[in-house]
Formats: structure tokens, sequence, C-alpha cells
């Protein structure tokens, strides 16, 4: 009988613990970016807000952008509720990776589901209303500010790209998912 060589390979469980750990700390920061984008489409900035992100793009140069503007860009995002999805999003992806990944650190499956499933969330519907965004910064910021937006389109859809792989790798590497606890169904039969 020859020597099977799955035989050999012993589980993982440091691994997806490590990984759980990353996750857990990644979900924090989806949750604080959901909740500021909650915040954006609630409330906005005030005008001293508005002045200082302003500053920077507005002293290198060219036509600046306005208070009005940056209004006009505000209502317009809302009124497209942009800055809602991506909030509902981002804040659906936080809470998903953060119970994900307290499952995942127990060594449970259906840990590593959540958080696959939240990070996908929070890739597309982040990156989506993102674009959103980026749209309506077109259509009302100057230049300087709308590469602002256009850099956050890029660093959601890195950072949730990251997470979704992250994510799934407990589930496709051999060693890591040997470590994990299988998801059961319970049936009730008693319920006829």
């Amino acid at each position: 009988m020859a020597n099977n060589p799955l035989n050999d390979v012993k589980p993982d469980r440091t691994g997806p613990k490590n990984l759980a750990i990353l996750l857990f700390l990644g979900s924090l920061l989806v949750l604080v970016y959901g909740y500021a984008d909650l915040q954006a489409h609630r409330v906005g900035l005030s005008d001293g807000q508005v002045d200082t992100l302003l500053a920077t793009p507005n002293a290198q140069g060219g036509e600046p952008t306005t208070v009005e503007d940056y209004r006009a860009f505000e209502e317009e995002a809302r009124e497209n509720h942009a800055f809602l999805i991506r909030a509902v999003s981002l804040l659906t992806s936080g809470g998903l990776l953060l119970v994900g990944a307290i499952l995942l650190h127990r060594l449970r499956r259906l840990g590593a589901y959540l958080c696959t499933g939240g990070a996908l969330i929070g890739l597309l519907g982040g990156v989506g209303a993102s674009f959103m965004v980026r749209s309506s910064a077109r259509t009302h910021l100057q230049e300087a500010v709308v590469t602002t937006y256009e850099a956050w389109v890029y660093i959601c859809g890195a950072m949730m790209g990251l997470c979704l792989a992250v994510a799934a790798l407990p589930l496709l590497n051999l060693r890591a998912s040997m470590a994990l606890q299988p998801v059961r169904l319970v049936v009730n039969d008693e319920s006829e």
C-alpha cells in the first residue's frame, strides 16, 4: 500500500488565528470609515472643516474650490445616496468582519465565511458608491480636490480587496482549512 502524502499534512491552527487578528483590526478601520460616511450623509462638514479641507488643494494654484462648490457637491452626493450606500456597505462589511474574525479566532469555519462575505459586500458597495461620490466631485469641484475623491476609489478597492484575500485564505489553504471546525446544520424533525 502506497504512502498517501495527504496523511502527512497537519492542520495549521496558528495561521487562521493570526489572520483573524488582522481581520479584527481591519474591521475596526472599516467601521470607522463607514461611520464617517454616515456622518457625511446625515450632517456633512462645518464651514470651518470645509475651509481646512480645501486649504491645501486651493494653495496649489489654478481655480480654487469655494465652500459653495463643496456644498453643491455634498448635496448631489446626498441626493444620489452615495454616502449612505457606502456607509451601509462599510458598516455591514465591518460588522461581518468583526463577528467573523472572532469566530475565526476560535477556529470556526463560519467565521471565514462571514469574513469573506463581509469583505465582498464592502468591496462591491464601497467601490460602487465611491465611484458615485467621484462623479459628484467631478461635476462640482476643481481638479485638485477631485483627485482626492478619485484616490478614495482606489483606497477603498485596495483595502477591501486585501480584506477579501485575507478572509478567503483559510478556506483556500489546505492546512488552515483542516484546522477549522465544520459548519453544522441543525434539523428539527419535531416541527411537524
